[in-house]
């Protein structure tokens, strides 16, 4: 277990690494030698670190930051194995005389001494990413429409395939041995849907698929599993959306699990997704952004029923600690303002809130009591610098670069570390001195007064079905009004009838009483009819007070709920 968080950041002057801990001063990596560097990763169990120039990769032991393995070739992109044991890279796939054909351009290494012990063709940059089982057992590739299995790392023959013709995109389980599983998604053609399905390994055969579902609209697919790799998700987008919706396309959502459930997830509020994040901490919650602006949060169960409501806010981002106790909603990009609101998703409260405009990257630290953001080069060619943040939203550091200098990345090194008293109180900040995001437009006659917009009652923070430090709606107060009148004329109607026998309640309660007969066919056959409305016209009601926003033709039904309860009073006399 280490004892002090490490971040290792690159800019244009070379690559470094400094302690969480105060003076936060930077120490320059291998003394100089790191210059032209384009990019650097870190292993996922923090045990390495890699960094690419077009000349070479080196490999180095985070340990003692000393060289593990050097390897030649101007590659363009690189990842580490789950348990850091490899180092796959991919280079240009080139022909020339030499070989006509082309050669071998993604290839996997040993990180700890660098020996190539696999090699491939993979053609495309878009894509190239092999996929490991997280226990390292297995490795996939995508090789046109089929999907070669190695097993245990020999990677001289694949031990099974899957054809999929039309094969657009696949994922693997983060689950273990023996529980593998694969979700893939195919195009259709001519006119046909496209196709997800889930296998678990090594039935690959499409009758076997534990899921299989079509999907119309969809040209790419991108899969969100939960971290037991039992439930997930499938966003399928179109490259267009020719209705004219969205810019970016038409966009759905699609879940499933293991055993075979499988359906398509709808919002409460129309627009797009912005973001859907599973809690790493609880693999039965998952956290959705969606909605036009402001868009709405919403903090769902497995079986997509929702658990609490954020409320709307600019937000477009999610990010969740490695515990999952906590959830930060974020607007970064488009969203100018760059606001961050933490919640506690176990209290449903809200932790702390801050703002830090032009960030392009996020990233809480191991231990889940602070998060960094930071303004990295090429994304924004100004402003470059990083801020350390406390999940109270207080701001405790804050590094400008230089002039002439850019921060081209930065992250916290991962591993195992002891809690500090950060988790208990939160820290003295710092004054932020970075200008304020320019607001939205108010004429003359309206600034310097406060504003007069307030949120609905669905847009502010609450359980389904529940919002009771807010006022009532006009439209509330009317429908109550219109109950309580209601139940004044049946009182009425009693004691004119002389009638003190219990009467049943309303067909549209929640406790509704047994159907008794009126001794005529037809009357109870039109009664059964008309108690099927009310039933349809009470889940409306339940959907509306939950947020959704309903159609036309579903408020025109609650409307007419009056009228139906008079058909039925008559039909009984």
């Amino acid at each position: 277990m280490a004892s002090h968080l490490n971040i290792v950041g690159l800019s244009n002057k070379g690559l470094f690494q400094l302690n969480f801990e105060e003076p936060y001063e930077e120490k320059q990596l291998r003394d100089g030698a790191t210059q032209n560097i384009r990019s650097v990763v870190v292993s996922p169990k923090g045990n390495y670190l890699a960094y690419r120039t077009d000349k070479k990769v080196e490999i180095i032991k985070c340990i003692d930051w000393t060289l593990a393995a050097a390897i030649d070739g101007n590659v363009r992109d690189m990842f580490f194995s789950p348990m850091d044991t490899y180092l796959t890279v991919w280079e240009m796939f080139l022909i020339t005389k030499d070989h006509p054909q082309g050669q071998p351009n993604l290839h996997v290494y040993s990180s700890s001494s660098g020996e190539l012990v696999g090699s491939f063709v993979q053609k495309n940059q878009s894509g190239w990413h092999p996929k490991w089982s997280s226990d390292e057992k297995l490795f996939t590739i995508q090789s046109n429409s089929k999907i070669l299995i190695y097993e245990d790392a020999k990677f001289d023959r694949y031990t099974h395939n899957v054809q999929a013709q039309n094969l657009q995109a696949f994922s693997v389980s983060p689950s273990v041995a023996p529980n593998y599983y694969l979700s893939v998604f195919t195009l259709g053609k001519s006119g046909q849907p496209a196709f997800w399905r889930i296998f678990k390994f090594p039935q690959f055969d499409v009758s076997h698929a534990l899921v299989s579902r079509s999907l119309f609209q969809a040209d790419k697919a991108t899969f969100y599993w939960n971290r037991r790799g039992t439930n997930v998700f499938t966003m399928t987008q179109t490259d267009v959306d020719k209705t004219g919706g969205s810019y970016y396309g038409k966009q759905a959502l699609s879940y499933g699990d293991v055993k075979g459930n499988a359906g398509n997830m709808t919002f409460s509020k129309e627009g797009p997704i912005h973001a859907i994040a599973w809690n790493p901490g609880n693999w039965n919650e998952w956290v959705a952004v969606y909605g036009h602006a402001p868009a709405k949060a919403t903090l769902f169960n497995a079986k997509c029923d929702p658990l609490y409501e954020f409320g709307t806010g600019a937000w477009n981002a999610i990010y969740f600690p490695p515990e999952g106790n906590i959830v930060l909603l974020g607007g970064f990009g488009n969203i100018a303002t760059g606001h961050i609101s933490v919640w506690d998703v176990r209290g449903f409260k809200k932790l702390g809130e801050c703002s830090a405009p032009d960030t392009t990257y996020l990233q809480w630290d191991p231990r889940g009591e602070t998060f960094l953001t930071a303004t990295t080069y090429p994304r924004l060619t100004v402003g470059n610098g990083y801020k350390f943040w406390h999940y109270t939203g207080v701001l405790m550091y804050k590094r400008s670069c230089e002039d002439k200098e850019n921060l081209l990345s930065i992250c916290w090194r991962p591993g195992t570390y002891p809690k500090s008293e950060l988790s208990k109180s939160a820290p003295k900040g710092i004054a932020e001195t970075t200008p304020k995001a320019v607001g939205a437009y108010r004429p003359p006659g309206a600034r310097n007064k406060p504003s007069t917009f307030t949120l609905h009652e669905h847009e502010k923070p609450h359980k389904p079905g529940q919002n009771s430090d807010v006022t009532p709606s006009k439209q509330a107060i009317k429908q109550k009004e219109k109950r309580e009148a209601r139940k004044a004329r049946k009182a009425e109607e009693k004691a004119e009838r002389g009638d003190t026998s219990p009467q049943p309640p309303p067909p549209n309660t929640t406790n509704k009483a047994p159907f008794v007969s009126t001794g005529d066919p037809e009357k109870d056959k039109k009664i059964k009819n008309l108690n099927k409305k009310l039933n349809d016209i009470e889940k409306l009601k339940q959907q509306k007070a939950a947020g959704k926003q309903l159609e036309l033709n579903q408020l025109a039904k609650i409307d007419n709920e009056a009228a139906l309860l008079q058909e039925i009073a008559q039909l009984r006399l």
